[in-house]
């Protein structure tokens, strides 16, 4: 029999942080399609994007560099970028590379993110900030 081809195929478990993380997409996603709506205007939209793109490849860079145990992007520069808007990013780079995950001095600071942000769009659904 031929030998079969080597697939890496990672176990990324659904946790508890997952679906949390998963559900705190809905109220954002939902007051940038409503912004887009009554303004017309994709800016919202595309900084969110591009932002939560950046951090997702700086999460990838940090665990191939962490793989290779060589020099590691700063956890306050990840933070940066999850508190300008990239933490939906920071979220998909932690469940798809299994990064940063168990280290629970890391975690405390981005869920305060998370529901900082959740407040922010919370406030923007109500009318109460208004981007434009």
């Amino acid at each position: 029999m031929p030998p079969q081809p080597h697939r890496d195929h990672r176990h990324r478990p659904i946790t508890a942080a997952t679906t949390a993380g998963v559900f705190s997409l809905v109220l954002p996603s939902v007051c940038l399609i409503r912004l887009y709506t009554y303004s017309g205007s994709l800016l919202p939209l595309a900084y969110t994007c591009i932002l939560s793109g950046t951090t997702f490849l700086f999460y990838g860079y940090d665990k191939l560099q962490a793989r290779n145990q060589v020099w590691r992007v700063r956890e306050v520069t990840l933070h940066t970028l999850e508190l300008l808007g990239g933490w939906p990013g920071a979220l998909a780079g932690q469940h798809y590379f299994q990064h940063k995950t168990r280290k629970t001095a890391f975690q405390i600071p981005f869920w305060s993110i998370v529901v900082g942000w959740q407040v922010v769009w919370w406030a923007v659904w109500n009318g109460g900030l208004t981007i434009r």
